[in-house]
């Protein structure tokens, strides 16, 4: 298992709801989230995911309305 690091990042407290409700629609912890994100930056160093979010993927993981 890799080693993992705690890294801190400040921002506003609306970025952090957003990104709160964004990683919970996912199914995703909010570092989850954070790190995927990363990943899918165009000038990332990082290989990108296989998975994608999309809001079908959002939909399907709520289940039928």
């Amino acid at each position: 298992m890799a080693l993992s690091v705690n890294v801190t990042v400040n921002m506003p407290m609306e970025m952090v709801d957003d990104v709160t409700e964004q990683a919970e629609e996912h199914g995703m912890s909010r570092a989850e989230y954070i790190r995927f994100l990363i990943r899918q930056a165009d000038d990332s160093p990082f290989a990108v995911p296989e998975q994608s979010l999309t809001s079908t993927d959002c939909e399907s993981k709520k289940g039928p309305a």
